[in-house]
């Protein structure tokens, strides 16, 4: 598992990659947008903490996505599906608010060009934190895995909730990324 030193310092909170001087060119306008859905993504898990519905939320709340059933949903897989520590929750609400974006109403419909926008999404998480799985994004930021519900305090004291905070807003601002990158929702 490669260490995530090299990304402590953006993972404290989402950067503005936005040039907030009254600019309001297609591109501003843009990295404004992919500043308030990582924000909100981030502010989210702050005042929520379900690292899931977080990602989720942000990405529906700012995006022209539905997926109130979905949110719903998302309430199960907070801490790595249900607190297994598997995949990392950020991650999943980033790929459930891509199927809602571009995935088919036709359930017999493979869903192509959601699963090759997710596949994307992958590669860029794990390009940028080495893994998907939310023990090792633990363990990577703030050099162990809480996975006792005892060492909550603990985790809480080392800055974990921060931590996982930063994971939610990249996530978020990577999917609204390729959502937007979509012809559907080129905007």
């Amino acid at each position: 598992m490669p260490k995530l030193d090299r990304h402590i310092a953006d993972i404290r909170g989402p950067h503005e990659h936005a040039a907030y001087d009254g600019r309001a060119d297609e591109a501003e306008v843009r990295a404004k947008r992919l500043d308030v859905i990582a924000k909100a993504a981030y502010n989210n898990l702050r005042a929520y903490s379900n690292c899931c519905r977080s990602t989720l939320w942000a990405l529906l709340t700012h995006l022209p996505i539905e997926g109130e059933d979905a949110l719903k949903a998302s309430s199960t897989l907070a801490g790595g599906i249900a607190g297994s520590g598997e995949t990392c929750g950020a991650v999943l609400g980033a790929l459930m608010a891509i199927g809602c974006a571009v995935g088919p109403e036709d359930p017999t419909e493979r869903g192509t060009d959601a699963r090759r926008l997710a596949s994307s999404f992958v590669e860029r998480f794990v390009d940028r934190f080495g893994t998907t799985r939310c023990y090792g994004l633990q363990e990577a930021t703030i050099g162990w895995r809480c996975d006792d519900p005892g060492l909550v305090e603990k985790w809480i004291a080392a800055g974990g909730p921060v931590a996982c905070a930063g994971i939610c807003a990249d996530a978020a601002q990577i999917a609204a990324e390729l959502i937007l990158d979509a012809n559907e929702f080129a905007a």
